[in-house]
C-alpha cells in the first residue's frame, strides 16, 4: 500500500515567482528521501496562484521522517506567501497495475 499526499497552495499574485524559487530546494531534499516513490509541485495553468504538491510515499513512516525533516518544516516557515490556508490530505492507496 503506498501513501499518496496531495497538498494544495494558494499563493498571493506578487509571491508567485518567489514561491517557485523557494520550493526547489525543498523538493529536491524531499525526492532524496529514502521512503519518496515521487514528489512533484504542479501550478495550475488557469489561476497560476494555485498549486498542488503531489507526494507518493513508501509508508507512514516515509510520511513522519518526511515531516520531522528541516526541509519540511522550512517550507512551512512563510505564511507570507499565503493568500489563504492550503489543503492538506493523505491517502492510503493501492496501486493497480
Amino acid at each position: 500500500m503506498v501513501k499518496i499526499i496531495t497538498a494544495y497552495k494558494f499563493i498571493k499574485p506578487e509571491k508567485v515567482d518567489e514561491f517557485i524559487e523557494f520550493t526547489k530546494p525543498i523538493i529536491e531534499k524531499s525526492r532524496a528521501e529514502e521512503g519518496c516513490i515521487s514528489y512533484t509541485l504542479y501550478q495550475d495553468p488557469s489561476d497560476n496562484t494555485k498549486f498542488i504538491f503531489y507526494e507518493e510515499w513508501k509508508d507512514q513512516a516515509a510520511i513522519d521522517y518526511h515531516f520531522s525533516t528541516e526541509h519540511f518544516k522550512l517550507a512551512g516557515s512563510r505564511p507570507d506567501f499565503e493568500a489563504r490556508s492550503g489543503e492538506l490530505a493523505i491517502y492510503d492507496a493501492k496501486r493497480v497495475e
